[in-house]
């Protein structure tokens, strides 16, 4: 019998110290959206949110052409989960990625318009990223647009 309690409580110690540790609720929104410019290796980098990347995959998956970061501002704004939303004037979406292992991951491409966007704005809402263009506006999340476009 004392094997068995001896073999039980040593198992609920082993599970327990498996468990991951999880500070919720949290809240990973930035309260306006940052305005970048990519150097001349498509490098931006955001020292308030301490973010840096490449942007030529973006530009090259949206243009075909990964030289089109030059010259251009990326708009880029986080949701309260996480996700960061990227897009640019003449982009005709809109990118969510997620963080991974020392990168930013695709997680959803969001087409807004086949003409692309003419004056791109993020604006933190409650419960989504709103887009504004061209007195059109459009409720973001990381799965999609939500609802209709106003």
């Amino acid at each position: 019998m004392r094997i068995k309690l001896m073999i039980l409580l040593l198992a609920a110690v082993s599970f327990n110290g498996c468990s991951t540790l999880v500070l919720k609720p949290s809240d990973f929104s930035w309260p306006v959206e940052s305005v970048l410019k990519p150097d001349k290796n498509g490098m931006v980098e955001e020292d308030r949110h301490s973010i840096s990347f490449n942007t030529r995959g973006l530009y090259y998956e949206e243009f075909k052409d990964s030289s089109a970061a030059t010259g251009s501002e990326l708009r880029i704004i986080c949701d309260k989960m996480g996700y960061y939303f990227l897009t640019s004037k003449n982009f005709k979406n809109v990118y969510v990625f997620e963080k991974n292992d020392g990168s930013l991951v695709l997680e959803k491409k969001i087409l807004i318009s086949e003409n692309g966007i003419k004056k791109p704005a993020f604006n933190q809402r409650s419960n989504y990223i709103q887009l504004v263009d061209d007195g059109k506006t459009y409720n973001l999340t990381h799965e999609g647009i939500e609802g209709d476009e106003k």
